[in-house]
């Protein structure tokens, strides 16, 4: 095989694999079952957000040089630290790693081996953790080559038997739109922040096997493509799966169990051990790429003064504490995608299309209203009502279906970009938006 297309193979299986995470088995299953026979439309909604954003957001960060402090450069300096320490603490550390250690025991070793205790499941799943994170430069290789091919495999049995011999007939449910619900839930997967993450990784092995410029563009974009394919047969399958169950089960039943159900009545006893090990591997990889990057971050963000491993320690010790508590006692998690995950929607948009975007301003006023708006939502969603702006929030278009940030972020866009020619500082390096090449 020619070198050029292992190397392809190796970096999409790769990023393949860190995008398909805990949520990413638990949720298209769930999506599925609610939306029935509308499970097309869900479908769709949910591939925008868990295949096409993410996907987007290597490319963003490719066109940036492949750097995520470049891509946000636009909007301030400050803005790279700020924002990446709210995205990797609040949902890395604190949300993402500990959900699938925790998911790791109950849908994986628990099912298999009930007598074994969470602790010791967390235990190993982060000294596995460790290992294959402790050597940074070697994550893409090792998780391409190694765990990869296993869970390709585990995955396949189930997506294949369900679509090939589906357990039932999808029927008509509930669900008023199944494309927003679908787009919105996806949210929890947070393959978007994943791939903002984990994109300077995957560039930087891409220049590691030698290639630069317009042969590592071409790489990283291959290899996007092959990942995309891959996570299109599995989530089409594992919806479809869910739909066609939404006969047997309906309402009630928490996101795990309805798994666990529908796959052991499409396979069997088998089953349980194809699902424990596509849940174990699903977690793993996406939890040491995910440590990887939230370790090298804060290794830069504290100057060294704390070496990199040390700080793979310290994300792998916080998870182990957290995710010891079970899925079940991560409930603030949706607040925090709803408030982030808009912002970080408009940013991948506005880096892939970087060419075409006028000047600063135009990322400065869409990343401003964006937040805001997802800010004050996710607060009203709490139950905090705010005099006046609550009101104006929710008569925004699309608030019913979950997007009212998205005209404010075209609003600010265009009055962003006019008021930075009127007053915005004269040559600016920063007005120039054109891709960068990778070196």
């Amino acid at each position: 095989m020619k070198k050029s297309i292992q190397h392809s193979m190796i970096v999409g299986s790769a990023l393949f694999a860190i995008f398909f995470g805990a949520g990413n088995l638990i949720f298209p299953a769930s999506i599925g079952n609610v939306s029935g026979t509308e499970w097309v439309f869900a479908l769709i909604g949910f591939c925008i957000t868990g295949i096409v954003l993410p996907l987007l957001a290597v490319v963003a960060i490719l066109n940036a040089g492949g750097k995520f402090e470049d891509l946000t450069r636009p909007i301030s300096p400050w803005f790279y630290k700020v924002f990446n320490l709210l995205l990797m603490v609040g949902i890395g550390m604190f949300v993402t790693i500990p959900r699938m250690s925790a998911t790791t025991h109950e849908l994986g070793v628990h099912q298999l081996f009930p007598k074994v205790p969470s602790l010791v499941t967390i235990i190993v799943f982060f000294a596995i953790c460790f290992y294959f994170a402790m050597d940074k430069s070697n994550v893409i290789d090792k998780i391409g080559k190694i765990l990869t091919p296993v869970l390709v495999i585990a995955l396949l049995l189930i997506v294949g038997k369900g679509i090939f011999d589906p357990i039932g007939v999808p029927v008509v449910t509930e669900i008023n739109n199944a494309f927003s619900n679908a787009f919105i839930s996806a949210y929890q997967t947070g393959d978007v922040v994943t791939g903002i993450f984990c994109a300077p990784i995957f560039i930087a092995a891409i220049t590691a096997f030698g290639y630069k410029g317009r042969q590592a563009r071409s790489m990283a974009i291959t290899g996007t493509l092959i990942a995309g394919l891959g996570l299109l047969v599995i989530y089409g399958g594992l919806l479809f799966l869910g739909a066609s169950g939404s006969g047997f089960f309906q309402g009630g039943i928490e996101d795990t169990a309805l798994v666990s159900n529908l796959i052991e009545l499409s396979l069997g006893n088998f089953g349980s051990i194809a699902l424990a090990a596509a849940i174990a591997l699903a977690c793993l990889t996406s939890a040491i790429g995910v440590i990887t990057v939230i370790a090298d971050f804060l290794n830069d963000l504290t100057k060294n003064k704390l070496s990199y491993r040390i700080w793979v320690a310290v994300v792998c010790i916080v998870g182990m504490g957290i995710g010891s508590a079970g899925v079940g006692a991560i409930t603030y998690a949706m607040p925090i995608f709803t408030a982030l995950y808009p912002v970080a929607i408009v940013l991948v948009i506005l880096g892939t299309f970087r060419h075409f975007v006028p000047n600063p301003g135009s990322y400065q006023g869409a990343i401003l209203l964006t937040f805001i708006v997802s800010l004050f939502e996710t607060i009203a969603s709490l139950g905090l009502t705010i005099p006046f702006l609550t009101d104006i929030i929710a008569k925004l278009p699309l608030s019913s279906d979950g997007f009212s940030w998205l005209v404010p972020a075209i609003v600010g866009f265009i009055v962003g970009s006019i008021l930075y020619i009127i007053i915005g500082p004269k040559n600016n390096p920063a007005d120039t938006l054109h891709s960068v090449e990778v070196e």
